[in-house]
């Protein structure tokens, strides 16, 4: 683009652009992490986190055949059938409006930098488009859960991996381009 390219940024620029890049890839971890442990990976652990109502467990038979006290200390193993987090509306509009704003920003900043890749234009824009799509799968993907059809949680799942598909060829590529790659003289 405008004949500006990675690997002939100045020093400055590919350190700005690779810790860009690793700091935005360590977020992704994080917020990968957080999706774990609060709703889960797969598509029941989404489909009961955004059930329309909120999901309710059977402690089961104590062992003496008489069915347990809610009352008692129950660990995260009790209630593994359930969702981790029950997703209420408000905090499903709260989700959708921080997650389109931020991960819209941050698929612009990462195609910013990609934009000077030395890829063929229909190959970056594919690659590009990745990230911006996982997101609006991935929200479009609750809402659809929550008011349309529980199975649509594949959705969410689809979308934030396309999200991180994006991500990280986006990386590989601008991080080989920035540091390895060798510019031949026309």
């Amino acid at each position: 683009m405008l004949g500006i390219r990675l690997s002939r940024l100045p020093v400055s620029a590919k350190i700005f652009c690779t810790l860009y890049l690793l700091g935005i890839g360590c977020g992704a971890i994080a917020a990968m992490g957080q999706a774990a442990t609060a709703v889960g990976l797969t598509p029941a652990d989404v489909q009961a986190s955004f059930a329309r109502e909120m999901p309710m467990t059977s402690l089961g038979p104590s062992g003496h055949g008489q069915h347990q006290s809610a009352e008692r200390e129950i660990s995260i193993g009790d209630i593994s059938s359930v969702a981790k987090v029950w997703v209420r509306t408000p905090l499903l509009i709260q989700t959708s409006h921080t997650h389109l704003f931020g991960q819209t920003l941050i698929a612009g900043l990462l195609g910013l930098i990609f934009l000077f890749s030395s890829l063929g234009e229909r190959v970056k824009s594919a690659i590009l488009a990745l990230p911006f799509v996982g997101t609006l799968i991935d929200i479009g993907g609750m809402w659809l859960t929550r008011f349309v059809w529980a199975p649509l949680s594949v959705l969410v799942i689809a979308g934030g991996t396309l999200f991180a598909l994006g991500y990280t060829l986006i990386t590989l590529i601008a991080l080989y381009e920035l540091w390895l790659k060798k510019e031949t003289t026309a």
